[in-house]
């Protein structure tokens, strides 16, 4: 009996099987709800990070703030594009400036922020509250074993030695994300609240209806970085960019979100993951989070 055989052939790339887009900025990364890197373009790189800074500004402040306290403004809170709008002897609550923080990118509500939670008796400048709040900061991002992000300021203004990556930038988004009053400030679109209307600048909510949260950036140093999460059927994706194009960023990040969600679709859940916990990550404590392997 002739025997049958099969000849070995390449194996085809199966049809509709996710292809990488091509992205204008210069680094990017797409992370997986269970942290695998789903994409990397010189995602460890080292760059300036502008205003998605304030990401990690915003988990501190969710950390250690009362989001009901009451803060005067002093006029040192004045710095840079002062988006939220603020002035010098104003009064208005932690919340209000975690808004006029991620919405607008206020840097003023930065300094604000940065100045009232790290304020201890006997600071004689605000550069001591201030530089008191930076600390906790770089301490978070030790917490969250972050090797190759920096902080020197809480809003993102060009400085030497602030830094981070795309992948570090994934993993602060993840971690604030897991704050509900920090998902509840990204997916505001427009509010009114202590006396100043402010709007949401964050686009990618204006491109797709999926979108958990995110935060801009610009400067001249960073160029265009964004930072955004997207979720569908239970599940979610990361996607960063930094040194972008400003035609193109947030249609880059929408693009990686994409490819992002049908490589995890594709890829499905690993047989060492209970399958009943995947689309939970959110809850869990912010201090428990893992940098994932590259």
């Amino acid at each position: 009996m002739a025997m049958l055989v099969v000849p070995l052939v390449p194996q085809a790339r199966a049809v509709g099987e996710a292809q990488p887009p091509d992205v204008w900025a210069e680094n990017a990364v797409v992370l997986s709800d269970l942290n695998q890197v789903l994409y990397d373009k010189n995602a460890h790189t080292r760059t300036a990070m502008a205003s998605t800074t304030k990401m990690m500004t915003a988990i501190v402040a969710a950390r250690y703030g009362n989001l009901d306290l009451e803060v005067e403004i002093h006029v040192d809170d004045i710095v840079g594009e002062a988006s939220m709008g603020l002035w010098a002897g104003e009064v208005v609550t932690m919340r209000g400036l975690l808004y006029g923080l991620l919405m607008p990118s206020g840097n003023d509500a930065a300094m604000a922020i940065a100045r009232t939670i790290g304020w201890r008796d006997g600071d004689a400048t605000s550069d001591q509250s201030v530089g008191r709040f930076i600390d906790l900061m770089n301490q978070t991002a030790r917490e969250y074993q972050l090797r190759d992000t920096h902080y020197m300021n809480p809003h993102g203004l060009d400085e030497y030695g602030h830094y981070s990556t795309p992948f570090d930038l994934a993993i602060i988004l993840r971690a604030a994300l897991n704050y509900p009053v920090i998902r509840e400030v990204m997916q505001t679109r427009a509010i009114n609240i202590d006396g100043h209307e402010l709007w949401n600048g964050n686009r990618l909510y204006n491109i797709r209806e999926d979108v958990l949260g995110g935060k801009t950036g610009f400067t001249d140093a960073a160029l265009f970085c964004l930072a955004g999460a997207a979720t569908q059927d239970g599940r979610f994706v990361i996607a960063v960019v930094t040194r972008d194009d400003g035609d193109n960023w947030f249609y880059d990040v929408s693009n990686l979100l994409d490819f992002g969600l049908q490589k995890q679709r594709e890829l499905g859940v690993p047989s060492f993951v209970n399958p009943s916990l995947v689309g939970t990550q959110l809850k869990q404590s912010p201090g428990t989070l893992q940098q994932g392997s590259p």
